[in-house]
């Protein structure tokens, strides 16, 4: 990390963790507020082929409600690291803020040179800080804006109207599939849940080794995993093969990302065993450490990426599969009020022995984030498992009914079905026919989950949808499946954010293999059909009137319908065969 970003980062962190303990926010809130970062460079007077950068940090809104900026500057002045230029208050030397749309009542400026590549790595480090503060702190706001030699390049970062998961950590996280992957990467096509479904794993006291352990802390460390698949399999069942890649995210005290403060000694290096914590085998897999991470992307960038690796026959079977996501939260658990340099020795420590840390406490951090992963990439199976069932009973079914429609001897009985369908042929009337059951079953999988389900459909298919969509009663929360606030660009035109809401219920840890109560109940619709066998019936007769709606074959001879609730167990996802 070049020293300008590295100095923006903690300057942000620190602000974050000033703010958060000196207005006294609790804990669990969310801090609510904007935040402005420029930094116009200029052909330096000084040194050959070399940019004078001006950095502004400012702040806005309620972010200064009684904090002491000068005390602040006092205090970050000696933590940054490698630089020696001087941070300002713009109250004493005029502030060079690019962004004149946000007042702000207070501006931090430092300066410094740096040739032009560095400069652009920079900016895209900093911009993936941002991106992994917003999707815990989806409230605060970022005007982020680079001029080079007059050119003016300007986004907007937050994700304050996205959907929003609260953790029982009291980490309330964004689960948008947007901020994690593209939709080019997977058939978009089909129904999907556009949201993460996290699992929580219980927390893991860690141990601080040697003299770091005397800092005059009363409290515990702990970490405490959240892992998750993005796709979700819960509604995305034609993307079922195996997990393509693996991505960890770190994150410290007040879920504020950890910044890696010494490349010698990188805060990950004890992830470079991809098995060191978690056992792949007994998912039949095998990961490899991705150290090939492009910078210059609009998602946000892992702190650790493992690929996993596929025998060369079936390296194809994993070219678009799901992603497993692994938030790790180190945070600080204690009974009295802790306060702001305690938090920021804390980062410190974290940054650069975060390594060191974790070994010593192997065997408790092991356990804690295998029993996450367990948990996801088993209900992964649960769900690939229902899908082989249900396309084995689609066929089944189209099948039966084409037994039924190519012996009848009624001619008019065979003439109105072909019309119904707008087929020309009994070949047709089969392709169509499946289609339908499929739009069926998988409305009846993305209804019953209460979180939010984007379908791409054509204008006719979105009215079948809808009919269907009213006939259940527990559908839950709607969510956004797509917000503006991951990335907002300037140079483009501004598009308004969809309007979101923030789940109410709290995600627990996970303690075995089998769904939580609370998430079989809320938003496990694909595990809840398969252990409810009593809800099958039900099942069953939503779908005979999901295909009423579907399609307008009510009131034709009494075979056809008999027919069609004969096999509706088999278009049910609890089916069994």
């Amino acid at each position: 990390m070049e020293r300008t970003a590295l100095a923006v980062c903690e300057i942000l962190r620190y602000l974050i963790i000033h703010w958060k303990c000196e207005a006294g926010i609790p804990k669990g809130a969310l801090l609510d507020g904007q935040l402005a970062i420029s930094i116009e460079a200029l052909p330096s007077k000084h040194l050959p082929d070399s940019l004078r950068c001006i950095i502004t940090i400012a702040s806005a809104g309620n972010v200064d409600g009684g904090l002491d900026f000068k005390k602040l500057l006092q205090d970050i002045q000696p933590a940054l690291p490698r630089l020696s230029a001087k941070l300002t208050l713009a109250s004493e030397e005029g502030g060079h803020s690019q962004d004149t749309s946000v007042k702000a009542p207070c501006q931090m400026t430092f300066e410094v040179d740096e040739n032009s590549r560095s400069l652009m790595t920079d900016c895209l480090v900093i911009k993936h800080f941002l991106r992994k503060i917003i999707i815990v702190h989806h409230k605060l706001k970022f005007n982020f804006s680079v001029t080079v030699n007059g050119i003016l390049s300007a986004e907007i970062f937050g994700a304050e109207n996205e959907p929003v998961l609260r953790l029982s950590n009291g980490i309330s996280l964004a689960v948008g599939f947007q901020h994690y992957v593209s939709k080019p990467q997977f058939n978009w096509t089909e129904p999907h849940c556009s949201r993460l479904h996290p699992v929580l794993g219980h927390p893991a006291p860690l141990s601080i080794p040697g003299a770091k352990a005397n800092m005059g802390l009363l409290g515990e460390l702990t970490l405490t995993p959240a892992a998750a698949l993005c796709p979700s399999p819960k509604g995305f069942s034609s993307q079922l093969n195996r997990i393509s890649s693996v991505s960890i995210f770190l994150y410290g005290p007040l879920g504020l990302p950890l910044v890696a403060s010494d490349q010698e000694q990188p805060s990950t290096a004890v992830f470079r065993d991809a098995s060191y914590f978690i056992d792949w085998k007994k998912h039949n897999l095998f990961m490899l450490p991705n150290l090939d991470l492009n910078l210059d992307t609009q998602f946000i960038l892992p702190d650790v990426n493992y690929k996993v690796e596929l025998p060369e026959e079936n390296q194809s079977q994993n070219a678009q599969g799901p992603v497993l996501l692994l938030f790790l939260f180190v945070d600080f658990q204690s009974g009295v009020p802790v306060h702001q340099g305690e938090i920021w020795g804390l980062h410190t420590l974290l940054t650069t022995h975060l390594s060191t840390i974790l070994s010593e406490s192997r065997s408790t951090v092991q356990d804690s984030i295998q029993s996450a992963v367990d948990q996801v990439l088993e209900l992964h199976h649960q769900a690939a498992k229902t899908h082989q069932r249900l396309q084995a009973s689609l066929s089944v079914a189209v099948t039966s009914i084409m037994s039924v429609l190519t012996g009848s001897t009624s001619s008019s009985f065979r003439k109105t079905c072909l019309q119904a369908l707008e087929a020309v042929d009994t070949q047709e009337f089969s392709a169509k026919l499946h289609r339908i059951f499929y739009d069926i079953t998988q409305h009846q999988f993305l209804n019953h989950c209460s979180c939010d389900t984007e379908q791409h459909l054509t204008p006719e298919k979105k009215i079948s949808a809808q009919n269907t969509k009213d006939q259940h009663k527990n559908i839950g929360l709607e969510f956004p499946a797509e917000s503006s606030g991951q990335a907002e660009n300037k140079r483009l035109k501004r598009s308004s954010p969809n309007q979101g809401r923030e789940e109410s219920r709290t995600l627990g840890p996970a303690r075995d293999l089998s769904p939580p109560e609370s998430v079989t109940r809320d938003c496990d619709p694909t595990e809840a059909s398969l252990t409810a066998r009593g809800s099958q019936t039900q099942v069953a007769n939503d779908g005979v009137q999901a295909a009423d709606a579907a399609s307008p074959l009510g009131g034709l001879e009494d075979l056809w319908l008999q027919e069609v609730s004969n096999l509706s167990e088999w278009l049910s996802p609890g089916h069994r065969s």
